[in-house]
């Protein structure tokens, strides 16, 4: 019993730190693509007033693809699923949590669109509601992956 629970708390620990690592390469990618000079130059739907769609999309898209590599290496043992069915419910899932964290995104931006000054920092505001926007739905994204691809 207590050598499960150490197991769940240590998976949970992985899980986070993955997300975490996954969470600073989407939002690397969010704040690199959404700059004046990359998509919104080529885009001109691609703009602070339309939560930047299109950088929001492929930034979540390498956050995905990423987090999927940490957990099948680092957090998650190979479930009951071939590995073609894990990642595609992998994918699914995370499709939905997509939306859900570009939902999260939009509204936090709707109500922050400014950088928010910390007194020692400023964060810029498009960083700061991707990250507001991924911690959200990771819990969600955690317990969904557990259960549903993961589980034995």
């Amino acid at each position: 019993m207590i050598t499960s629970i150490k197991k769940h708390k240590k998976q949970l620990v992985l899980f986070f730190i993955a997300g975490a690592l996954s969470a600073v390469i989407e939002i690397f990618c969010m704040k690199l693509l959404s700059l004046p000079n990359m998509l919104p130059h080529f885009f001109s739907f691609e703009n602070k007033s339309n939560a930047y769609p299109l950088s929001n999309l492929l930034s979540t898209g390498s956050g995905i693809l990423s987090n999927y590599f940490f957990s099948i290496r680092y957090v998650f043992e190979r479930g009951k699923h071939s590995r073609k069915k894990e990642f595609i419910l992998f994918l699914s899932l995370s499709i939905i949590t997509m939306f859900m964290s570009w939902g999260a995104f939009a509204l936090f931006h709707f109500f922050i669109n400014k950088p928010i000054n910390f007194y020692f920092y400023n964060v810029d505001d498009i960083v700061f509601c991707k990250a507001a926007a991924i911690f959200a739905v990771s819990l969600i994204n955690y317990i969904a992956k557990k259960k549903i691809v993961f589980s034995n």
